[in-house]
């Protein structure tokens, strides 16, 4: 019986459905298509993810480190910590990580990523994220997913995963999520629904933390807004533009809401970092040298990294100025030959320093297709309106920028006018938001010729032949003369001849690269120009084009991006944590000191301030972090860089290690914390850093005059008694004090504020305290036996974390609320739509009943 009801309930569902069902799954298909290729593809490239290998990324090499301590608490803990003293004497962890934010559109993450972990995860959301941006701009669905493609295998995005530029990367795949919500908004008046996917893309971006990338987009996307100010004059109707103005300030509101409680912290340690105000405003008539002596970075330093005017030819060939400063060049080259004939024992893809550029060094090429470098050309012959003029106007904008020092003139002046652009640092980097700019520009391209009328098609041969005739003759010219233009000279060849290596092998080798990939360049070009010249004369049609299109650019960036990362370059997780295994020297230490807390360690057998390694054993006064405090890095530059003694014993160096790794104690560390018998005051910060350097820091304490006046006042400590740490975590510091008389107190501890999260107390009591020595603190304390503590608890984190929560959960409920919605609305759309369907398959057999009653009509006549 139960089994009758059951098919009489499937007949019935059948009935009604099908042909819904039917409908709904052509409408699908050719998103499911791509979905399955961005799945494919992806994996294809990332499989030995699939069986838990990893890549052994510089920069998460270095992260490691940095973090250490910060995950460490958390394993033994279970709560996050805000602040580390595993580098520069100590440093909150806002830029580092270890810590927890509730910001729920992070939990969105493996929808977006199709539930895969990165790297295949941050591809697909970068193929996801451009997908979604084509369909808002209108073009088909094949195309579309052809363009995702182009812009999730660009070079750049393989470089950045290779040297562990993880949040730059998300950043980027990010960035045409938010261009889609807003075109969606101005272009098609989607007020509600397109500024909930700008409120969750621009979430997204910002959560992923890289400020950088977030502005440079930020400044692109204002070359758009101001194409639609103009058109909306020359209309003389800005009512849309309010409209959609409107929505998106609201929907950037919930967006930067959702990561208040990183962005408020961020802020607040921005200003004591070296892009912070400047401290030491000692500028003479000569051009400031030091972060302390300028707002924000000095120029010569943020201009570290600028890209060349060749280095702006790797979008067309990938290895115009020679590829990385690591190329792999097999057994072919120059260099292999000449070392090889000499008795070096190299691999088949031996790594040489190719790379020849403005730079000095880099780490892979900025390529984003040869195809897509000429489709680019066609679209803004092809494409009219805003987005044309933006996209053409975003790329010039970011290659001047990317040339930094190499375009003085327009840089300098954007540098120390233009808002938090003196904030940031190596220029060149804004090239990986160039190749987006350049992908959907040429998807368009591509779009404008497939949906050109037939009867109009041959007015695209002429653009077709301006495109490729520019685009391919640039190749041809380096192709050809390339070698004869350069010198081919890079600035560290000195340095490589030194080592041993034939630097006219290298030359050679680099001569032989731009040849070669400026007519591999070519080839690609003149490949996709002919396939489109066939479409054009009605020898081949548009889903074949835009297939044949898709292959060739994506087996292109695909041979490119194996130069730089490939399956053979992944290891198991154990090769990767054998980096992190104690040398003789950690294990010393480790085996004499029982809390990392009680010591420091400075180490010269690795660059001190450029590498964090050591941190992921012992807290240290070096380490590596682009966000410094400027205090401490004005103690780098005066003292510490230079290695004063007694400085090192006031942050509590205990342990050296020399340059050949041995171990030397220090038995004149001051420790963890002392007492002081005298006072000196300074007048100002010049005097008062001034002053460190000629202080005996053990027994008198440096303190700002102007400052802290009113604490010290005419306070006359006499030294005696003791005080000791006596429980460490990172963020709560407890000391026993016992003394006969009131005592001023210096702690081995960085200072950082006021009022920006450390809390004093004295038995459990709030407490005041001080700055001294130009980066520690100082604390009068009490005659007797006395329990001191500090804990690090922000305000800023606490009150952001609710904000952010509460912003994120508007933004989600808003976004799927309205996706729900139209789903609802769709699926209402078809069940009025399937009674029709239903008739007409009744209606069939209706000719063969007609037929017959034409055959009875015949007899009787």
């Amino acid at each position: 019986m139960y089994a009758k009801i059951i098919v009489y309930l499937w007949a019935i569902f059948l009935t009604k459905y099908r042909a819904m069902g039917s409908i709904l799954f052509k409408k699908t298909l050719p998103h499911l298509v791509a979905l399955a290729t961005f799945l494919l593809l992806n994996v294809a490239y990332f499989y030995p993810q699939l069986s838990g290998k990893v890549l052994q990324q510089s920069d998460v090499l270095g992260a490691t480190g940095m973090q250490r301590e910060a995950n460490a608490f958390k394993e033994e803990t279970g709560d996050f910590t805000l602040w580390t003293n595993a580098m520069f004497g100590g440093m909150p962890t806002y830029q580092i990580g270890g810590y927890h934010i509730t910001n729920l559109i992070e939990k969105t993450r493996p929808l977006v990523k199709l539930f895969f972990g990165d790297p295949i995860g941050v591809f697909i959301l970068a193929n996801i994220s451009c997908y979604i941006l084509f369909l808002v701009l209108g073009v088909n669905p094949w195309l579309s997913m052809v363009g995702a493609l182009a812009f999730g295998f660009v070079t750049n995005n393989f470089v950045l995963w290779d040297t562990g530029h993880t949040n730059k990367l998300n950043v980027l795949a990010t960035c045409a999520m938010v261009a889609a919500g807003t075109i969606s908004v101005y272009k098609n008046r989607n007020y509600l629904l397109g500024g909930a996917l700008f409120a969750f893309g621009f979430g997204m971006n910002v959560y992923y933390n890289h400020p950088q990338m977030t502005y440079y987009l930020f400044l692109a996307m204002l070359i758009y807004v101001g194409g639609l100010i103009v058109e909306a004059a020359k209309n003389k109707d800005f009512k849309p533009f309010l409209m959609g103005s409107l929505a998106l300030t609201i929907g950037g509101i919930l967006a930067v809401g959702a990561s208040t409680a990183r962005l408020w912290t961020t802020y607040e340690y921005s200003k004591d970092t070296m892009r912070g105000d400047p401290i030491l405003k000692t500028v003479s008539n000569t051009e400031a040298q030091t972060s302390s002596e300028t707002e924000g970075l000095a120029y010569n330093y943020a201009m570290q990294w600028s890209a060349g005017y060749m280095d702006l030819v790797n979008v067309l060939i990938p290895r115009s100025v020679g590829g990385s400063s690591r190329e792999r060049v097999g057994t072919n080259s120059e260099l292999y030959k000449s070392l090889t004939s000499r008795g070096a024992q190299l691999p088949r893809d031996f790594q040489a320093p190719m790379y020849w550029g403005a730079m000095g060094s880099t780490s892979g090429t900025y390529y984003v297709g040869a195809i897509i470098c000429m489709l680019f050309l066609l679209g803004a012959q092809l494409v009219k309106g805003p987005v044309k003029w933006w996209l053409v106007g975003a790329v010039i904008l970011t290659f001047m920028l990317a040339l930094g020092k190499n375009l003085d003139f327009f840089n300098q002046p954007m540098f120390n006018n233009l808002p938090l652009l003196s904030k940031f640092r190596a220029p060149s980097s804004i090239l990986g938001l160039t190749s987006l700019f350049f992908t959907i520009l040429g998807t368009l391209g591509l779009h404008e010729v497939v949906k050109m009328p037939a009867k109009r098609k041959k007015e695209l041969l002429k653009p077709l032949y301006i495109a490729t005739g520019v685009v391919g003759g640039i190749c041809l010219l380096f192709g050809v003369l390339g070698g004869s233009l350069f010198d081919f000279a890079g600035v560290s060849d000195a340095q490589y001849q030194q080592a041993g290596y034939d630097v006219g092998a290298i030359v050679a080798d680099r001569k032989a690269l731009l040849r070669n990939d400026s007519f591999r360049s070519l080839a690609f070009i003149l490949a996709a120009a002919g396939l489109i010249w066939a479409y054009v004369n009605d020898k081949l049609k548009s889903l074949y084009l835009i297939l044949a299109v898709g292959v060739l650019t994506v087996l292109d960036l695909w041979m490119v991006g194996q130069r730089y990362l490939k399956a053979a370059d992944f290891v198991t997780p154990n090769q990767v944590q054998a980096n992190f295994q104690p040398r003789a020297v950690d294990t010393q230490i480790l085996n004499i000191e029982k809390s990392r807390g009680d010591y420091r360690v400075f180490d010269m057998s690795i660059d001190v301030f450029q590498s964090a390694s050591t941190s992921y054993f012992h807290n240290t006064v070096g380490g590596y972090h682009p966000a410094k405090l400027q205090r401490y890095q004005d103690m780098i530059d005066y003292y510490i860089g230079q290695g004063n003694q007694g400085v090192l014993n006031m942050l509590n160096t205990k342990y050296f290690i020399t340059q050949q790794g041995q171990l030397q104690q220090n038995p004149n560390a001051y420790g963890t914390a002392w007492f002081v018998e005298s006072i000196k005051k300074a007048d100002s910060p010049q005097a008062e850093i001034d002053a460190v350097g000629t202080t005996d820091l053990q027994n008198e304490a440096i303190v700002l005059d102007s400052e802290f006046n009113s604490y010290i006042g005419s306070f006359d400590p006499q030294k005696n008694g003791t005080i000791a740490l006596t429980d460490y975590k990172p963020n709560h510091l407890t000391y026993n004090t016992n003394a006969s008389s009131e005592q001023l107190a210096v702690f081995s501890e960085v200072w950082y504020g006021p009022d920006k999260g450390w809390d004093a107390y004295i038995d459990g009591q709030p407490a005041d305290f001080v700055r001294a020595n130009y980066i520690l603190r100082a604390m009068k304390i009490p005659s007797g036996q006395h329990k001191v503590e500090f804990k690090f608890q922000p305000q800023s984190f606490i009150v952001g974390d609710t904000i952010s929560m509460a912003s994120s959960c508007l933004i989600l409920l808003l976004l799927f609320g309205l996706l729900g919605k139209m789903g609802f609305d769709y699926y209402k759309e078809l069940e009025q739509m399937e009674p029709e369907v239903v008739v007409k398959k009744v209606t069939k057999p209706l000719p063969k009943t007609t037929s017959k009653v034409k055959k009875k009509s015949k007899k009787r006549r």
